[in-house]
């Protein structure tokens, strides 16, 4: 008893000083070896290995499962007995007294089965922290994709508003000089520096966009933001939506429907309720304490203590007798969470058929608006290629060339708007299914925890 009482864990205190002193000192350069130097330029999947290494969200996942883990020994563990010493003072008929002292064991027997059902639930809480886990890491991979997406497309938009800033500029330096000779009435200006402004506005609101994307990135990865400022952002075919021509397979749905994480949880939880209402009918036959005793001392102060030590045994039994109840209460309650959890998983797979229909019935219309927006930016092209011939033949004047490029430009952003819509819908597919389906991570088998 000693020997259990002396051993116990090192501890192991926690300083916030010291914790967000080694977060402020991560550095993306000091991760696996198998991942290259990050000022290569990393792609989608190789952002995401740091995020498995760095996260801590997914680092407080894996924590959650070791300790599901580590309660499956728990639930395995036979109880211990328990010891009673005691000490009793006797009085005799002939007035002589004696103490008697003793000690008595209590062994637990408990009801068949309760120990291969505790066992059970501990290892269906492990699959369930591990559901949990598998679904962190997806949820982590979809706000790298996010952040991803949303850093290069405000990157592009803000060189081509940069574009566009300078070609309005133009066009109002232009219209200041024709103002000036009387070309134009003076009230035209006002649109010009109308429209210069919005553009201006709308390089601003692109730029804190980037820097808002940046942030969810190293967020993502658990890094400081300031780690990213030496490591290029890439993702240079993200406007190829022509590229994004998945066609799902019937298989993704069904797998969606029967393996997603969630699905997964809400299975085990059901299984775990089952297994407290099986729990809850086998408290009926009652736990048994089998409580044996032994007791020494003398007779009495009149009696010689070398010859008349006495000695007694005894054995007792302890239950539960059902007289005021059988439980059905606690049996009621089972029964009512045992039928919660199944409309539970009623209701995610409900939720899951609704975000797949959703998923597939949007992608079909982004991409048509995009293969639209690309039609009208490439007449705008033209438009502004026979504008250059025309100002260089002498039949046109350089206003009609800066709104020529002008209208081009919009058409480019329009371009760019379009494509952002097209993956965002190509990522909604994505979460729908639970699976990568373009790029390295494609090969990744979904959903499981392993890759952490």
């Amino acid at each position: 008893m000693l020997a259990a009482c002396v051993s116990s864990p090192a501890p192991a205190p926690l300083d916030p000083s010291s914790t967000a002193a080694q977060f402020a000192a991560r550095r993306l350069d000091a991760l696996s070896p198998d991942l290259p130097a990050p000022t290569a330029g990393w792609d989608r999947s190789q952002w995401l290995a740091a995020a498995l290494q760095l996260n801590p969200e997914l680092a407080e996942a894996r924590a959650r499962v070791a300790i599901s883990v580590a309660a499956e020994r728990t639930a395995a563990e036979r109880p211990n007995p328990t010891m009673d010493l005691f000490a009793e003072y006797a009085t005799v008929a002939a007035n002589s007294a004696a103490w008697l002292y003793g000690l008595s064991m209590d062994f637990l027997l408990r009801r068949p089965g309760e120990r291969a059902r505790a066992t059970h639930a501990a290892a269906l809480q492990t699959a369930i922290a591990q559901s949990e886990l598998a679904e962190s890491i997806w949820q982590v991979r979809a706000a790298l994709r996010q952040a991803l997406l949303d850093a290069v497309a405000a990157r592009d938009e803000t060189a081509l508003l940069e574009s566009l800033i300078a070609q309005r500029q133009g066009l109002l330096a232009s219209d200041r000089t024709r103002a000036e000779v009387g070309d134009i009435a003076g009230t035209e200006l006002l649109d010009d520096e109308l429209e210069l402004s919005r553009a201006q506005q709308r390089w601003r609101q692109s730029q804190a966009r980037g820097v808002d994307a940046l942030a969810r990135l190293a967020a993502a990865i658990g890094v400081p933001v300031a780690v990213l400022d030496t490591v290029p952002v890439r993702w240079d075919d993200w406007a190829s939506i022509d590229a994004l021509t998945i066609t799902p397979s019937g298989d993704w749905r069904g797998e969606a429907l029967i393996a997603r994480p969630q699905i997964v949880q809400a299975l085990r939880e059901y299984e775990l309720a089952q297994l407290s209402l099986q729990s809850e009918v086998a408290r009926r036959w009652p736990d048994i304490h089998l409580t044996p005793g032994y007791a020494w001392g003398g007779n009495g102060v009149r009696e010689d203590p070398l010859i008349d030590f006495a000695y007694e045994s005894a054995l007792g039994v302890s239950f539960e007798v059902p007289l005021f109840n059988r439980h059905q209460g606690r049996i009621g309650e089972a029964l009512a969470r045992r039928s919660a959890a199944g409309e539970h998983l009623k209701s995610v797979q409900a939720q899951i058929f609704a975000q797949i229909d959703r998923a597939e019935s949007a992608r079909a219309p982004m991409l048509q608006a995009w293969q639209e927006a690309q039609g009208v930016a490439a007449i705008a092209g033209r438009q502004e290629q026979t504008q250059r011939r025309a100002l260089a033949a002498g039949t046109a004047d350089r206003a009609g060339l800066l709104s020529a490029q002008i209208a081009a430009t919009e058409a480019r952003l329009t371009v760019l708007q379009a494509a952002y819509a097209a993956q965002i819908a190509f990522g909604e597919l994505e979460d729908a299914y639970r699976r990568p389906l373009q790029g390295a991570e494609s090969q990744w088998r979904p959903g499981a925890p392993s890759h952490s």
